[in-house]
């Protein structure tokens, strides 16, 4: 008798494992399903977005390879942090118009100057917030005047030039017009920018865009930085 209950447990726990085989198949069938919805720009004003993607930059003498996650404030406000390959931060930049903020949160180093300095050593060309908020949203008719740009022939513009850098928007989230992939090109320097997700009109606390430090955080000139920028 022992020897049946033993068995009937043993068919009662192997039924059960199977119930529940079945249920996870189902859900992961029905998710692998669900249509993913198309990233687009919410109707009227944008008045922020946020996102992650990755980032790759090459140059004679170095070349990297970051995660990166990014919040703007329109006009002209942004936090991009820069993440390791398994997810630690190790970097945030703070963009307020023409100010830029650089930590480095391993080294606790701190450097601030110009924007446009602070994105040519990050994207191979000076670029203000604006721009890169245009870039990122697809938004590049925002660019007319300002920089060269070039249509394709369907008629969207996905190359343009300012001195010497020069964008091109690759492939685009279904549906929008919010590209996946943006090249930068500049003299010996190159870098892409990939997106993975894209979210407008956040609500946001104030102090994320608002450079904040440690105690014992130390601010240097950029030549002692740049020694521990983008290893």
């Amino acid at each position: 008798m022992a020897s049946n209950a033993g068995h009937k447990r043993e068919t009662r726990v192997n039924s059960f494992i199977l119930f529940l085989a079945l249920i996870t198949g189902l859900v992961l069938i029905s998710i692998a399903c669900r249509p993913v919805s198309p990233v687009v720009l919410p109707p009227g004003e944008v008045l922020n977005f946020r996102g992650q993607g990755s980032f790759y930059f090459k140059s004679p003498g170095e070349q990297g390879r970051v995660r990166m996650s990014f919040f703007f404030e329109l006009p002209a406000r942004a936090r991009l942090e820069i993440l390791n390959p398994l997810g630690g931060l190790e970097a945030i930049l703070w963009l307020d118009g023409r100010q830029a903020t650089l930590y480095l949160t391993a080294d606790r180093l701190v450097w601030q100057g110009d924007t446009g300095f602070l994105l040519d050593q990050f994207l191979g060309g000076e670029l203000a917030v604006e721009d890169l908020a245009c870039l990122l949203t697809g938004q590049v008719s925002r660019l007319q005047g300002s920089w060269e740009i070039k249509d394709e022939a369907s008629g969207q513009a996905v190359k343009g030039r300012k001195e010497d850098l020069s964008f091109e928007l690759k492939e685009y989230f279904a549906g929008s017009q919010v590209p996946k992939t943006i090249l930068f090109e500049a003299e010996n320097y190159s870098a892409r920018l990939r997106l993975q997700a894209i979210k407008f009109n956040q609500t946001y606390k104030t102090e994320l865009f608002s450079p904040s430090f440690p105690a014992g955080a130390r601010k240097v000139s950029w030549e002692e930085l740049s020694q521990s920028w983008k290893k």
